[in-house]
């Protein structure tokens, strides 16, 4: 995994296997727009509070756009190049493995834990 990555993961705060599933899924889909209800089963997430919550994060750190409670990545040339390096990384074994260090030794916010969710809009 190249530095680039680590750096992209760190700075847009992508700290815990849901948020790497779910911006790994966008990516994949560009084209999708969904409520986070629909973002939920593509996910198999059963908790629709938490993936809000990951949503709101993501929209906060330029990777998400919602409007009408309708999420879809954000198009942007810079964040569609670091994401294909971070798809590409992930598909490699040992870097998917380093990835999910990575991601794994991200302390978790409080508000993962305990707090009450808001809906994004």
């Amino acid at each position: 995994m190249n530095n680039m990555v680590g750096d992209f993961i760190h700075a847009r705060r992508i700290d815990s296997f849901q948020k790497l599933r779910c911006v790994l899924f966008l990516h994949h889909h560009p084209d999708l727009s969904e409520t986070s209800q629909e973002l939920a089963e593509h996910l198999y997430l059963g908790d629709t509070r938490l993936l809000e919550q990951i949503i709101r994060d993501l929209q906060q750190v330029g990777l998400v756009d919602c409007a009408e409670n309708r999420c879809r990545l954000h198009r942007q040339p810079e964040v569609s190049s670091c994401l294909q390096c971070l798809a590409r990384a992930f598909e490699d074994p040992l870097a998917r493995q380093t990835i999910l260090d990575q991601v794994r030794s991200s302390p978790l916010p409080n508000r993962y834990q305990e707090e009450a969710y808001e809906p994004y809009g």
